[in-house]
């Protein structure tokens, strides 16, 4: 197994001791690594059969902008022609669509650390706020294209996810180590041994590093007769690159400060022997994604105070004091605490020792890297044919809309799509990473039926499929490892009355059972649709079945901005019979004299013509020309607009597997009037004002409640809102995935 490393970012600070560290602990493993270094790094210092290091071919790096293109460029073709099984990314960026498995290492990205943000952002100049938001955005993009995000530190990891919660589900925390050449048998200095205080910050100059709080507090100190002197191993080049802290080069350097401050880089194979000449280690940073330096001087004997800040506790736990951000007066306090108390002294050395070589050791950190390369390296690319011959309205239709374009990012899968030459444009037919299959002939439910069987299992064997997925009841049966997902209500027999509409649904059940007898797998989006797809005698299948609900799209959602119309009655369905829309307009006949000003509008396909005439002479006998509006199909910009404008959703549907409409509802914060039958409660939960759907009057009084009462339907709607959240297009798709590839096995 070989592993290619860029670890191009290798000049100075932390990079410097992890890459350094990496090539030495890598010698001892049995994987094959190629580091690449900048001309910067002292690679002639290694000897490691199985690492080779290598310096960059490239002279130097003109800006950020320069380093990103040779990157996605150059190192590129690097990468691809290495012959590595897997590619780790050292410092926080990585190639975008790279051409093997990426892994990517977060380290050093302060900025999506929150204190970081409010703290140290808005005092930098416009130029380094605006490659602040690159650098944090690039991050996130080149974690999107990896197959792992490490990230050193759980804090770290949150302050990513608040920015790009979607990299969660490929992202681990891996502590750093620490050489174990600090501490050993070295001797410590004794407490005061000279009389003075000796205090030491190790940091080189970044904008939250903030190390004059340390010169206040040891002038403070020194004013209140505590003599104490203290290092800083920063040096004035350090804040060249930062000309808005220029005044704390000078502040530093000021009179101020200089009988009892100095400033000077301590070389890193010297630390360990520095560490023992003071008394105590100070970290004042701001931010950190790590800190390298705290666990270091743990491991060398050395109580530790430090600013009080998340990463800093999860980093040090009970093996420090803690002093308040920035404030000098506070932080002298605690070395005068530290001063008078030779208990907590070694409580802080005993504590920081055992939390040192327990949690951040090397030993640890590259099993757990090791391992990860293992897993990455494992993978194969996950090859999908998904049907969507069955997608040209509702649901279907909805549906591959908002999977297809999330499949198509996930790097380790595959995607084929099969549709109709006629579903062009209903489906995303242009997503880049999808290949597609579209069939020509002539529709019908026989033709598309023999098709199915015939074709997909054909084009499986050419593409050498991993799975058919078909997201609909009933698919190919003998295709490569068939998936199929009930989302249908077969049940919909129970009310039809017509023979030739009968017959399609006794069908559509006996094509539903026969598909999951030969299937691999099977999903439902609902626990209803579970039950009623299998069918009462066939409880055996549904072990096979898992239940994935769909999601609802981030757009529809609420606009506080947006008046509601108080006398918009509205529902959303293409027109069916068991929608139940003959129920609702005799409802709505009834609340139209107490309402006058009230409309009911029905936005959706006229899919049954012989229903939708039904409807409408039901409209003509009761007198509501004028009050009731089949609007037809809307796009989701359309849709959003109805649902955030409506009085009352009311969705009056007998049978429903999910009911995508009553989730968009919710999502977009209107108060709804649901039917209590089929999968409606276990999607809409406490979140809507249930009725029978059968009962004409108990649909009406739950209108009549709704319509009357303004803090109801308030109370309804944070409801709403609330039981959306749980509905996510994201959640659909990685369960969905887990089952196919299940299934793939």
């Amino acid at each position: 197994m070989r592993v290619i490393i860029n670890a191009i970012s290798a000049n100075t600070g932390g990079i410097v001791t992890y890459t350094t560290n990496l090539i030495e602990y890598l010698g001892d493993e049995e994987v094959e690594a190629i580091v690449y270094v900048p001309r910067a790094f002292d690679a002639s210092k290694f000897s490691h059969p199985n690492v080779t290091v290598k310096t960059v071919p490239v002279k130097r790096f003109y800006g950020a902008v320069h380093r990103f293109l040779w990157e996605q460029l150059f190192w590129r073709r690097i990468v691809k022609d290495s012959g590595a099984d897997v590619l780790y990314s050292s410092a926080n960026y990585g190639i975008l669509f790279p051409p093997i498995p990426q892994i990517l290492l977060v380290q050093g990205e302060i900025y999506l650390n929150p204190v970081y943000r409010d703290k140290v952002l808005p005092h930098l100049s416009l130029r380094e706020r605006v490659s602040a938001f690159m650098r944090r955005n690039l991050m996130l993009y080149s974690a999107r294209h990896s197959k792992i995000t490490v990230f050193p530190s759980e804090v770290a990891l949150q302050a990513a996810l608040d920015y790009g919660p979607d990299i969660k589900a490929n992202s681990v925390v891996n502590y750093l180590g620490v050489n174990p050449r600090f501490g050993g048998d070295m001797e410590r200095r004794s407490w005061r041994a000279d009389g003075d205080i000796r205090l030491l910050y190790v940091s080189v100059f970044y904008p939250h590093k903030d190390p004059v709080t340390l010169a206040e507090a040891t002038r403070i100190l020194n004013d209140q007769g505590v003599s104490t002197r203290s290092r800083i191993t920063m040096e004035a080049n350090d804040f060249e690159p930062w000309p808005s802290n220029k005044a704390e080069l000078q502040a530093l350097r000021s009179d101020r400060y200089s009988e009892c401050l100095s400033l000077g880089r301590i070389h890193h194979q010297e630390l360990n022997s520095a560490l023992s000449d003071y008394d105590a280690f100070v970290f004042p940073s701001m931010a950190e994604t790590f800190g390298f330096p705290m666990i270091e001087a743990m491991r060398a004997g050395i109580p530790l105070i430090v600013s009080d800040i998340p990463i800093h506790h999860e980093i040090c736990g009970d093996a420090a004091l803690y002093f308040e951000l920035s404030n000098p007066d506070d932080l002298a306090e605690r070395v005068k605490e530290l001063d008078g108390d030779s208990e907590l002294r070694e409580r802080l050395v005993a504590s920081g020792k055992i939390r040192a070589e327990s949690m951040f050791t090397w030993g640890r950190h590259i099993a757990q890297f090791k391992q990860t390369i293992v897993s990455v390296a494992g993978e194969r690319t996950f090859r999908l044919l998904i049907n969507g011959l069955h997608a040209r309205t509702g649901g279907g239709v909805t549906y591959l809309r908002n999977m297809l374009p999330l499949l198509a990012r996930q790097s380790d899968v595959d995607v084929h799509l099969c549709a109709h030459e006629d579903q062009k444009d209903v489906l995303p037919a242009d997503l880049e990473n999808v290949t597609y299959h579209f069939l020509n002939f002539r529709r019908g439910f026989w033709n598309v039926l023999w098709r199915e069987q015939i074709d997909l299992p054909g084009l499986a064997r050419k593409i050498s499929a991993d799975v058919t997925f078909s997201p609909a009841n009933y698919g190919p049966v003998f295709a490569r490892n068939p998936v199929v997902m009930l989302r249908n209500a077969v049940s919909v027999g129970f009310v039809e009355r017509r023979p030739l509409k009968l017959a399609y649904w006794a069908l559509l059940y006996l094509a539903t059972l026969l598909s999951l007898t030969t299937s691999k797998g099977a999903i439902a989006v609902s626990d209803y649709a579970r039950k009623v797809g299998t069918g009462a005698l066939w409880g055996w299948l549904r072990r096979r079945v898992t239940v994935v609900p769909h999601g609802v799209n981030a757009s529809f959602s609420i606009d506080p901005d947006l008046v509601r119309d108080q006398n918009l009655l509205l529902a959303v369905s293409d027109i069916y019979v068991q929608k139940n829309f003959t129920n609702l307009l005799l409802a709505f006949s009834i609340l139209a004299p107490k309402h006058p000003e009230l409309v009911l509008k029905i936005a959706g396909r006229p899919v049954d013509q012989e229903y939708l005439d039904v409807l409408k002479q039901i409209i003509t006998d009761k007198g509501l020309d004028n009050k009731v509006e089949f609007l037809g199909h809307l796009d989701a910009a359309e849709l959003r607009e109805m649902y955030r404008r409506c009085t009352v959703f009311v969705f009056p549907s007998t049978v429903e597997t999910f009911g995508n409409p009553l989730v968009e509802a919710m999502a977009c914060g209107a108060p709804i009037a649901c039917s209590d039958a089929a999968a409606m409660p276990e999607v809409l939960g406490d979140a809507g004002l249930y009725f029978d759907p059968d009962d004409v009057g108990n649909m009406t009084d739950t209108l009549n409640r709704l319509l009357d009462d303004s803090r109801l339907r308030d109370a309804y709607v944070k409801k709403a809102t609330k039981r959306a959240g749980q509905y996510s297009w994201d959640a659909t798709q990685k369960k969905t995935l887990e089952v196919l590839k299940l299934a793939g096995r």
